[in-house]
């Protein structure tokens, strides 16, 4: 890799601060990087989740791996801590890394499109008023629900707003769909694990519009009787990887878990 793209957290001057030491650094190894880097071989964001979902967009435009280096609160997507900055661009300079690939998520409703890393939210545009969503799977009817929201999630996004909502922890090795509901007031409320290749279908059944969320970003409102289709995107993300911390070890350092 000879070219590195930064994407950084601007509002935080720890992030900034962070960044010209990884430019530094990566300059001394020969290699150049920064916020405007054209033709780049791999995209470095240097923040939260947000931060690093941003960044994972851009590399999924330019078909190249994303690695993200987290900055204060926990970051569940970023690999890197500040103090592995040097390693970061030591094993960039040298390609010693593994690119570990992420399925993402396609939904289309009404001629809108997206693409979602993290997840996909069907949600109620009125906060007053709850919405009462038809699901189904692979053609087939699952239950409805009544609820604030429904959620379709990558493992990878599992430990983001599926996991706020009850939604399980799942190891982002593994390839599925996790179907969460958010505050259902209905008799199934537990999140359902689906295959890899199912396709969701939501339609919200009373006369009230809803707004589709594509990795926090609202894509479009849907109006009653419309379907949302989601499935398997058509593309994965690659993260850059030193292999330094298994699932098992990543859950417990950012849950705080005490050592068995």
């Amino acid at each position: 890799m000879n070219r590195v793209r930064i994407v950084v957290r601007n509002d935080k001057p720890q992030a900034e601060a962070i960044a010209s030491r990884l430019i530094a650094a990566l300059g001394r190894a020969g290699i150049a990087a920064g916020e405007t880097t054209a033709d780049p071989d791999v995209v470095v964001a240097i923040g939260g989740d947000g931060t690093v979902l941003a960044a994972a967009a851009t590399a999924l435009d330019l078909h190249i791996p994303v690695c993200g280096v987290n900055v204060g609160r926990v970051g569940y997507l970023a690999e890197f801590e500040e103090g592995e900055i040097d390693d970061l661009a030591a094993a960039i300079a040298a390609d010693r890394f593994s690119i570990e690939q992420h399925n993402t998520l396609a939904v289309d409703s009404a001629g809108h499109t997206g693409l979602a890393i993290n997840d996909v939210v069907l949600e109620k545009v009125i906060s007053q008023r709850i919405i009462e969503v038809a699901v189904r799977v692979n053609n087939k009817d699952l239950a409805s629900y009544r609820t604030d929201g429904m959620i379709v999630a990558t493992p990878l996004g599992s430990t983001a707003y599926s996991l706020s909502a009850g939604g399980p922890v799942v190891d982002p090795s593994l390839d599925a769909l996790i179907l969460t509901p958010v505050a259902p007031h209905s008799l199934l409320t537990r999140p359902i694990v689906l295959a890899p290749d199912a396709v969701v279908t939501l339609s919200v059944q009373v006369s009230r519009p809803a707004r589709i969320n594509v990795d926090g970003r609202e894509l479009c409102i849907v109006q009653p009787g419309a379907e949302v289709r989601i499935h398997r995107g058509p593309a994965t993300i690659g993260f850059l990887s030193l292999g330094r911390h298994p699932f098992p070890e990543a859950v417990r350092d950012q849950f705080g878990l005490d050592h068995a």
